[in-house]
């Protein structure tokens, strides 16, 4: 269970960087080689994808989802091979051997064969008829076992559509940044335009306009380190979904409104109770508290008594008799019907040991069990309390957005064709960056925490 906590930070003049802490459990995270023809790689040709054909990608080209479907069908044959232990056992064995007895005497004058071949042959059957019910309950094992893999590729995929969903709105957002940077930089170069023609004139001082050169160049410098953290999610998005770093990707342009970042979002426990019913990981805990009472089960049954029923049938031959073959093989053939019983009296401890063990298994079944239903919810709570609190800090940053626009307009205005105070201008442009980044972080943190939401419910993304 990966237990993951995502936040955005400010960094530089560029916007915001969505990082995400995860705690792993282990279990790797690897992606399969795609499909291949004729030993020649295919790969989708090089457009503009969606967040739904990246995770349909994704999806085919996971190793632990591979590795998890394998095991599930590996755990379909071991039911079927359970199932067949209801059956009987039969086997058919013959053995031959040749005898050779260099001073064997004569018999009545007549040469003994002191080179003889043996030869027997036999069918055995044996049916348990009674095991403490080991047989019953190791194919309803297997059965959960199966089930349980199964389950496992649902858990790697919700685990891949997490990754995947956060870089994909992470990508989204920083374009956005871009832009925001590219209109301000030009309003920086014009800025520095209208200082140089200021300072001839006389009405600022060489170390203003220096200040306006410098703004000009720090722009530049944040869209080169923008574009760079664009060019870093794709990669990491495509080491997610497994294309090569040389065939050209992109994601599709999706538009982020305010009305997404504005729209409900549902509460906690309803989220939580719907997680319930569709999340794998909740079903999981629960069939492994059915194993370990199922394991429980099989190792009282080693007190009981096994009961099977044994059936033979054979005969033999041999060159040293006066007999033909026919003869010996029918005065020879024998056959045998029996029942066995095994009682357990003295094992060394072994019984009593595996039922404790067994009995403290189903305690940590159900802790874990706890454990997971609290993973989930406290998940399902940090993502609603997270998108409550950005949608609020979005809802309050258009207003400041809006008034410090329109005071920087004027500011931009009015040294665009008039005097120009630097320290006013670059106070209102910083005032103005901070309220678009804020803005924009707290529109992508609430649309993202509101996809999450909608993935614990299981629900289809939407952006």
């Amino acid at each position: 269970m990966i237990k993951m906590r995502c936040a955005l930070a400010i960094v530089a003049l560029t916007g915001l960087t969505l990082t995400c802490l995860a705690q792993d459990n282990g279990e790797g995270g690897g992606v399969l080689p795609p499909a291949t023809d004729n030993n020649m790689v295919f790969f989708p040709e090089a457009r503009q994808w969606t967040l739904r054909e990246i995770l349909d990608f994704a999806e085919g080209h996971s190793t632990d989802i591979a590795r998890a479907r394998a095991q599930a069908e590996q755990q379909r044959v071991d039911v079927m091979q359970k199932k067949a232990e209801w059956l009987p056992s039969l086997s058919a064995s013959t053995s031959h051997s040749v005898n050779y007895t260099p001073f064997l005497e004569e018999v009545a004058g007549v040469d003994a064969d002191k080179v003889t071949y043996n030869g027997s042959y036999g069918v055995n059957a044996s049916w348990t008829v009674w095991n403490g019910n080991q047989t019953r309950d190791n194919i309803r094992l297997s059965k959960l076992l199966s089930e349980q893999a199964d389950l496992q590729s649902d858990i790697y995929f919700n685990r891949i559509k997490e990754q995947v969903t956060q870089l994909y709105v992470q990508i989204l957002y920083t374009r956005e940044a871009l832009k925001v940077n590219r209109e301000l930089l030009e309003q920086d170069q014009t800025l520095y335009r209208r200082g140089e023609e200021l300072l001839k004139q006389g009405q600022i001082a060489k170390y203003e306009l220096l200040e306006l050169q410098t703004q000009v160049a720090n722009g530049e410098y944040d869209i080169v380190q923008t574009e760079t953290q664009i060019d870093n999610y794709m990669l990491q998005l495509k080491d997610i979904i497994n294309m090569p770093d040389d065939v050209p990707f992109d994601v599709a342009p999706i538009e982020v409104s305010d009305a997404m970042a504005l729209a409900s979002i549902p509460e906690t426990e309803a989220v939580y109770q719907r997680a319930q019913l569709v999340r794998p990981e909740m079903r999981e805990a629960d069939l492994r508290i059915s194993q370990s009472e199922l394991n429980y089960s099989l190792a009282r049954a080693g007190y009981y008594p096994t009961v099977n029923l044994n059936a033979g049938m054979g005969s033999n031959h041999s060159s040293g008799s006066s007999r033909d073959f026919f003869e010996q093989m029918k005065r020879s053939f024998d056959a045998s019907v029996g029942v066995s019983v095994s009682v357990p009296i003295l094992d060394n401890r072994r019984n009593k040991t595996n039922v404790q063990k067994a009995d403290i298994n189903r305690t940590i079944a159900k802790i874990d069990k706890v454990e997971t239903e609290s993973e989930v919810y406290n998940a399902i709570a940090t993502y609603r309390l997270q998108a409550v609190s950005n949608q609020q800090k979005f809802s309050s940053g258009l207003t400041r957005l809006k008034y410090n626009k329109a005071n920087y307009d004027a500011i931009y205005e009015k040294a665009r064709i008039g005097t120009m105070n630097i320290v006013e201008t670059l106070n209102a442009r910083t005032s103005l960056l901070n309220a678009q980044q804020d803005v924009l972080q707290s529109k992508f943190l609430t649309v993202y925490n509101m996809q999450m939401l909608r993935l614990y419910s299981g629900e289809t993304l939407t952006i």
